[in-house]
């Protein structure tokens, strides 16, 4: 049975027993503590801002083992075990420590006293002396690349999330595929998962990208898409961002077939065509070369204040509308009530000459979403009279387009 001399770095429990298992803590941690669980998380399981003087099962552990505790390690894995995770895996010390904690030498003495119902106690003795075979998982993943297309890889999955590895993708123009492989190492961090890769690089292993990977509290296992974030330098040496898609395959027979495909599904490339950062390598000497567009930052400066648009077009009658946006951080805000910006982005093109507002809307206003350009000389040489042009979709669903009147006042930081 289970004890301190086990090599097994990982206890299994399955859900019926874990859930008797935190009520038992939680029974004691009442009968030592009376009202502490009418207390928040935080202080129950003692972290972030809770009272260091007060008691939490954080400090209780900690006088047991005599090391440091992670007060959030058991309430993490009581999410898990709230999210349905059929399976709660135990690292040490706290395999043995919650057992200690309740008076068990291990999970056995436990099971003995706590679970009267024969086939549970059963399930429960079997996953400790069998654990769970490791399942091999096979993913394709998917990534805006360096030549304005999507990357495909072959990601395999070993060691019940403990290894991967990613095939990289890349068609050439005589009907070959040109392959990088890389090996990573998985640690899971609450609810993501965050993958370091290696590969081979003039006959040695060298550091890779890292993919970061929302899984909740769930068994990843079970997803049929996980989505995330893969950052590397990428073939050009250009350091990179991009959103990343893992699609589940049945098998690795379905996995090759998907990745070698010339097929993107079209549920994948909506996605993340374009959803990419790059920044060259090269070290700015001063703030005008950071980037080609950091020569019009005196002309970013001054788009900051309140602006009142008022829209001409054939036939259509549309509403006004007034921003604002902030000189400190240059958020775009609505100032209509009942008019809400859900996403905004303005931009500075053609050598800083035009600025580009564009929004999506929701509310009391003509308009779902509205791209608006203006000659930046005008808006700021006559911010009472400025003229642009605007085209986007009005509330009936209809592609609009026309003159905009522009009153600006601008406004200076504090």
């Amino acid at each position: 049975m289970e004890n301190r001399a086990s090599s097994k770095a990982v206890l299994h429990v399955n859900t019926y027993c874990f859930d008797k298992l935190i009520e038992a803590i939680y029974d004691k941690l009442e009968q030592n503590h009376p009202g502490i669980l009418k207390k928040g998380v935080s202080q129950i399981y003692g972290f972030g801002g809770y009272d260091e003087d007060a008691p939490s099962l954080k400090s209780e552990l900690q006088n047991i083992s005599g090391e440091f505790v992670n007060g959030k390690y058991l309430y993490d894995k009581k999410r898990e075990h709230v999210a349905g995770n059929p399976i709660i895996k135990l690292n040490r010390p706290y395999k043995h420590l919650l057992f200690e904690y309740l008076g068990y030498q291990d999970i056995a003495s436990f099971v003995a006293d706590h679970i009267h119902d024969k086939n549970e106690k059963k399930k429960q003795l079997e996953l400790v002396n069998s654990p769970l075979k490791s399942h091999t998982q096979y993913y394709v993943s998917y990534h805006f690349g360096e030549y304005k297309q999507i990357v495909k890889a072959q990601v395999t999955v070993k060691d019940d999330w403990k290894r991967i590895e990613y095939n990289y993708l890349y068609p050439q123009d005589d009907g070959t595929i040109k392959t990088f492989l890389y090996y990573g190492d998985v640690k899971k961090r609450a609810d993501a998962l965050h993958i370091q890769t290696r590969t081979f690089m003039d006959g040695k292993m060298v550091p890779g990208g890292e993919n970061i990977l929302y899984i909740g509290y769930g068994d990843p296992a079970k997803s049929k898409y996980i989505l995330g974030v893969f950052s590397a330098f990428d073939i050009n040496n250009r350091l990179i961002a991009v959103k990343s898609i893992h699609e589940k395959c049945v098998s690795a027979e379905e996995m090759h077939e998907r990745s070698t495909a010339k097929k993107i599904p079209g549920y994948i490339a909506q996605e993340i065509r374009n959803q990419r950062l790059e920044n060259e390598i090269h070290i700015p000497n001063d703030k005008l070369e950071i980037s080609p567009v950091s020569p019009y930052y005196l002309t970013y400066e001054k788009i900051a204040g309140e602006y009142k648009f008022s829209f001409k077009s054939e036939n259509i009658d549309l509403s006004d509308l007034d921003i604002h946006i902030d000189p400190n951080n240059y958020k775009m805000s609505s100032l209509v009530p009942g008019v809400l910006i859900n996403k905004d982005h303005m931009e500075l093109i053609q050598n800083g000459s035009i600025l580009n507002l564009r929004m999506k809307l929701s509310g009391l206003t003509s308009f779902l979403q509205i791209d608006i350009y203006v000659k930046t000389y005008y808006l700021f040489e006559n911010s009472e009279n400025a003229k642009g042009i605007f085209c986007g979709i009005d509330f009936e669903n209809r592609l609009v387009k026309g003159e905009v009147n522009i009153n600006f006042n601008p406004l200076s930081s504090s």
